[in-house]
């Protein structure tokens, strides 16, 4: 079995943070998009927080791994972050990019994962 994997992360800073509380919104979105790009929802959670900065955790259980979202609306800060093997997520970069068009400051990434790899890069120092 081919364990290759790619770990996409998003860090979103928006002009505006009314959408980072609309767990409704967001969970519609998310769900759109894996679902036009293929990929095989088989469980979700989402949390509303109401206890301070009012914002919202989800998560989205993949056939091919996960996809989840945290946003901080005190911050005017999202970010996402997609586990998928076998093919890149980068189906959804461009649905993620419109949806936040008007973001202060957009940053993309994607780590390739898996047994075969040559060299890690290090996460200490």
């Amino acid at each position: 079995m081919d364990d290759r994997g790619f770990h996409s992360v998003w860090d979103i800073v928006l002009h505006d943070n009314e959408i980072l509380s609309d767990a409704d919104s967001l969970n519609a979105f998310f769900y759109e998009v894996l679902k036009r790009s293929g990929f095989r929802i088989i469980g979700h959670l989402c949390h509303k927080f109401t206890d301070g900065g009012e914002g919202v955790t989800g998560l989205f259980l993949l056939s091919e791994s996960h996809l989840s979202f945290h946003t901080y609306p005190e911050t005017n800060y999202i970010s996402i972050d997609v586990y998928t093997c076998g093919r890149p997520a980068i189906y959804i970069h461009n649905d993620i990019e419109k949806f936040f068009k008007n973001s202060k400051r957009f940053t993309a990434r994607t780590l390739k994962r898996g047994s075969r790899l040559d060299t890690y890069p290090s996460i200490t120092g």
